[in-house]
């Protein structure tokens, strides 16, 4: 039974296990708020990875300044709220020389996020968490770049933008960019971390309930609040709570669909491949290489992992993107309807043909 302290608490429900509900979750819990977190799989945070906080959107030449500003403020919470699950490495902004764009064309934008971050740091000196402002970002010429190949070091754990900038330098092919190079203090994000701090943490909280493996099937308002029903391990079972929480990722459109909340929401079915790379001696950043997104050239992220692994993006048909992989909202469902090959992808496990041998090594362009 609950006690009358417990019974005076709001108790709140949140659909969705993701980085978005178990932030929440957590937030709340540590707030003395009664919640319960409702994930389908068997952990916390198991989604599809991330590459970095994208601070600022500097990479995405699409957005507005209006949304970098935003993306770097969220950016720094979310890195305060999760400081042991962040990679401390910068990412580097390389523009192809076929590509139409200049690395000058990011001047004024990356001015701009140096100085609101550092307007961030005097309202509160625990912003600066991406370093000084002054190191925000650094361009490198040609000239510089070459004197940092010609560096006899192996640096297997760079430390200062320059050490980083080595590997940089002794592994793409310089004469297919255009200068400068442009590293930016954007810290890389690590989903395993942030999964097992949110997972240790919840579970510490005595007021935080987590229902895995539970799937939310119908939402009932009530007088008071909301009455789910749900099922956990083939039984069902059903709860009230004041407060209901929409977190449940691409799937959030079934959650209005319940409630009856006709909001207009956009999935886009998007993927990542994984490769190996042993023979790379240097320890590298993130390299982001510019290019036009939906053509042969489309930008292509390069995020390394430990033991030689790394992982490829690109904003192209040939490795991201898919037909039909970008839908909204019907007049008949708040919920985008992707295709079921699609589905398959997410709910299931890929084919084997698809995930071996898909890539062969990355070559040094």
């Amino acid at each position: 039974m609950r006690s009358a302290k417990q019974e005076s608490r709001a108790r709140v429900a949140v659909i969705g296990g993701g980085v978005a509900g178990s932030s929440i979750a957590l937030y709340l819990g540590r707030r003395g708020v009664d919640v319960t977190l409702f994930e389908k799989k068997k952990s916390l945070v198991d989604g599809p990875p991330m590459c970095h906080l994208h601070a600022g959107g500097n990479l995405y030449r699409e957005i507005s300044d209006a949304q970098c500003l935003t993306l770097l403020h969220e950016s720094i919470e979310l890195l305060r709220f999760y400081p042991f699950a962040i990679d401390y490495r910068p990412t580097v902004i390389a523009v192809p020389t076929d590509d139409k764009g200049d690395p000058s064309d990011l001047y004024p934008r990356l001015k701009m996020l140096q100085k609101s971050y550092q307007k961030l740091i005097d309202q509160d000196p625990k912003n600066a968490v991406l370093g000084s402002s002054d190191d925000y970002y650094r361009c490198y010429s040609e000239a510089e770049i070459r004197a940092l190949r010609a560096a006899p070091d192996t640096i297997l754990h760079p430390q200062t933008a320059d050490e980083w900038m080595t590997g940089v330098a002794k592994s793409i092919d310089l004469s297919k960019v255009k200068f400068p190079l442009i590293l930016v203090q954007e810290y890389g994000l690590n989903m395993f971390r942030i999964a097992a701090t949110a997972t240790l943490a919840l579970k510490a909280l005595k007021n935080v309930q987590l229902m895995m493996q539970s799937s939310v099937s119908h939402i009932l308002p009530t007088a008071k609040g909301w009455k789910l029903r749900y099922q956990e391990e083939g039984r069902s079972d059903e709860a009230a709570f004041d407060y209901l929480i929409n977190a449940a990722g691409f799937r959030s459109g079934m959650i209005d669909d319940m409630i009856n909340s006709r909001r207009q929401r956009h999935v886009e079915f998007k993927s990542a491949y994984v490769t190996e790379w042993r023979e790379q001696p240097q320890t590298l950043p993130e390299i982001v290489f510019f290019g036009e997104r939906g053509t042969p050239k489309g930008m292509a992220q390069f995020t390394p992992y430990p033991d030689g692994y790394f992982q490829l993006h690109g904003m192209t048909k040939e490795i991201t993107l898919f037909d039909d992989g970008l839908v909204q909202s019907s007049t008949e469902s708040a919920q985008p309807k992707l295709d079921k090959k699609y589905l398959d992808k997410i709910d299931k496990v890929w084919k084997k043909r698809m995930h071996c041998d898909v890539l062969s090594p990355p070559s040094t362009t």
